[in-house]
């Protein structure tokens, strides 16, 4: 049998402290689902989807509360995402934070499969449920609204996505606070999504520190390859990462380090619907999406740091990644804060209100 579905207990504890201000006896609560507030607050504990789902229920039940999931992550802190959410905090760029929640929110929960991608100007982060298991939609609006709340707080206090979609199983009345909230449609697709403007992918969040992301990105690849000790492309992209600055690995050198035949390893990564170009080139583009924060960095610098012998073949894969010449990013180094269009991050103008539904 397939292992259950899983989530660090930690995201239950913003909901116990907004119940707890409503005047719910959340101690019982947890009683009820045989937990205790410590566990709650153990980073390291992680509760089965199946008992995370009842109490979101009973949550449910209990307070009536359309807007439940905006007013829980009124009451997040960095610590309820563990070492993702101390990454977070270190800011970086709009793609950065977004790239961070893709690679490591598998830290968090595995109940649900999150993507990247840029659809007509627009930067957009999709969620999909990992099996035929529904996650419980509070939990995952819990999520994007925290996202929103960042970008907020630590980038514009008038930022808001420009198109969010939920799944047609999502209370209309949830929807419309949703809406509210994050002051754009709200409409029914498959899956969840929030999407920004593109436009504002390289504004960074105030009081980055690139240093302290780096190290705690390192901290999170480590803790990401223990988990998926049996994942063999997570492995190899993380070897690559290494192997890369000296110049591009070989599948031959990747299978001795890996004590396997070229052919098992690449029968291995087909068992997992992955190739060695593939994860080359995907572990390639995540690097130079990293280094390209790094202040001071240069085009041929990042070539080289990327295992490409030519400034032209990178220039090539960059503009098969990213859509631009390396040329944008040589300007975008040269602006300093400002995103891809020359403007400052601070330069958006308010079009509502500062305040929160």
């Amino acid at each position: 049998m397939p292992e259950p579905k899983r989530a660090v207990a930690t995201l239950l504890h913003p909901l116990m402290r907004y119940m707890a201000s409503q005047g719910v006896d959340t101690d019982a609560l947890l009683a009820r689902h045989q937990l205790t507030p410590a566990q709650l607050q153990d980073p390291e504990h992680r509760l089965s989807v199946k008992i995370s789902t009842a109490i979101l229920d009973e949550a449910e039940t209990l307070m009536a509360d359309p807007s439940l999931a905006i007013n829980v992550a009124r009451f997040v802190d960095y610590s309820t995402f563990g070492g993702l959410g101390l990454a977070q905090a270190a800011g970086g760029s709009v793609s950065h934070v977004l790239q961070r929640i893709v690679r490591y929110h598998r830290l968090i929960s595995d109940v649900v499969v999150s993507e990247l991608a840029t659809e007509s100007h627009q930067l957009c982060i999709r969620f999909r449920p990992a099996t035929d298991y529904q996650p419980h939609p509070q939990a995952v609006l819990f999520a994007m609204v925290s996202l929103v709340r960042l970008m907020r707080f630590r980038l514009d206090r008038y930022f808001n996505p420009v198109r969010v979609t939920t799944p047609d199983h999502v209370a209309e009345s949830t929807r419309a606070a949703m809406s509210r909230y994050c002051r754009c449609p709200v409409t029914v697709d498959r899956h969840y999504l929030l999407a920004f403007d593109a436009a504002r992918a390289d504004n960074r969040l105030n009081a980055s520190d690139q240093h302290l992301a780096n190290m705690l990105e390192a901290s999170l690849q480590q803790r990401l390859a223990d988990l998926e000790a049996a994942s063999l492309s997570t492995r190899l992209s993380l070897w690559m990462e290494h192997q890369l600055p000296a110049g591009e690995p070989t599948l031959a050198m990747a299978a001795e380090a890996f004590h396997l035949s070229p052919r098992s390893l690449q029968r291995r990564l087909a068992d997992e619907e992955q190739h060695w170009t593939g994860v080359l080139e995907s572990t390639r583009k995540a690097l130079a999406e990293r280094h390209m924060a790094t202040p001071n960095m240069t085009v041929t610098q990042l070539a080289f740091l990327l295992g490409f012998s030519e400034v032209s073949a990178f220039s090539r894969a960059f503009r098969k990644w990213f859509g631009v010449p390396p040329s944008r990013f040589s300007d975008r180094v040269t602006l300093g804060d400002a995103g891809s269009d020359g403007r400052m991050a601070s330069d958006s103008s308010p079009t509502c209100p500062d305040h929160e539904p």
